[in-house]
């Protein structure tokens, strides 16, 4: 069984690797003046068939670009995580990104959502009531997506003052 196990494994975490390899490589290249780690991590949620977060036992790859983000590979995709204070949200212009999915919840409270599926002005409004003073953002791309769009996401969020 172990054996079998060992394989199934293998081929399921082989293409995750790979990529948290090319990524890490040219991340470095892009932004060598930043700390970059990497690991393998587990305690992530994602949302199930519900809509209700779920969290997930097995580990992923991530890489951390130190102040800046943490890079999640999953097997449904790529999760560019940071934050925001309250009043950069406020004044965020929003269009930058508006070719990239994402979620705005709590920093504190990170069960409580504030910007899935809902518009610009519903964001804020959720935002600006909310006792929160920082909010993270999750950033999602395609697990295919090339390494180019997660730079360019990057060099955006680091223009606009994300931070982790």
């Amino acid at each position: 069984m172990f054996k079998n196990t060992r394989d199934v494994l293998n081929q399921i975490y082989q293409p995750l690797n790979e990529k948290r390899i090319e990524l890490r490589t040219k991340l470095a290249e892009a932004f060598n003046g930043l700390k970059i780690t990497d690991g393998f991590y587990n305690g992530h949620y994602h949302r199930n068939s519900a809509g209700q977060y779920q969290a997930d036992s097995y580990p992923i790859p991530v890489i951390s670009i130190m102040g800046l983000c943490d890079i999640e590979i999953d097997f449904d995709g790529i999760t560019v995580t940071t934050k925001l204070s309250k009043n950069r949200i406020e004044s965020f212009n929003w269009n930058n990104l508006q070719d990239v999915c994402f979620e705005v919840y709590g920093a504190e409270d990170y069960l409580t959502d504030y910007g899935n599926n809902r518009t610009i002005d519903d964001i804020k409004g959720k935002v600006l009531s909310s006792i929160e003073k920082e909010f993270f953002i999750s950033f999602s791309l395609s697990v295919d997506s090339i390494t180019e769009k997660v730079i360019n996401l990057l060099n955006t969020l680091q223009q606009k003052y994300f931070y982790y």
